[in-house]
């Protein structure tokens, strides 16, 4: 049986948040774009508004959070969410915490009205890559090379968000 829970965060919940970002930045820093030092020195108000941009959903195993997707709509594309911040806690990864996440994140894309989710992969991240094929997400051909670092090439996946729709 799996235990782990998963549910959307409110406003209220935006120290949840800021623990799975700074954990996220702490332990994959090239994966995000984010700077850890910088997101530490933020202020209640500005987590606050962060969490409720969008949706940011988080796992959690008995009581005690282990993992984070956001969703947002780009500013440029009404019709579409990225997907955005996913991170599982090492030692709960492959337990498939990581698609349950994503699909959460694709539900709130659905009941919003849009009907496409795109996210941003770093190539050669195969098990990110190979738990957003699972669900579904294809390549673009849409890439750029990663802003800090520039060996690191980045490209994007999509789905549609109607049920089954790959």
């Amino acid at each position: 049986m799996n235990s782990v829970v998963i549910r959307r965060l409110s406003g209220a919940d935006w120290r949840t948040w800021c623990h799975l970002r700074l954990a996220a930045l702490a332990d994959a820093p090239d994966i995000f774009h984010g700077d850890l030092e910088e997101e530490r020195a933020y202020d209640e108000a500005r987590w606050r508004e962060w969490t409720e941009d969008g949706v940011k959903v988080a796992a959690f195993d008995a009581d005690v959070p282990v993992g984070v997707a956001a969703g947002r709509v780009p500013a440029d594309r009404a019709m579409v969410v990225e997907l955005f911040g996913m991170w599982v806690r090492p030692d709960v990864r492959g337990r498939r915490i990581a698609e349950r996440l994503a699909l959460e994140v694709l539900a709130w894309a659905r009941e919003t009205g849009r009907p496409r989710v795109e996210l941003w992969v770093i190539s050669g991240n195969k098990p990110a890559e190979r738990v957003y094929r699972r669900l579904g997400f294809h390549d673009t051909g849409e890439y750029e090379l990663h802003p800090r670092d520039p060996g690191l090439r980045k490209y994007v996946m999509a789905r549609g968000t109607a049920d089954g729709d790959a």
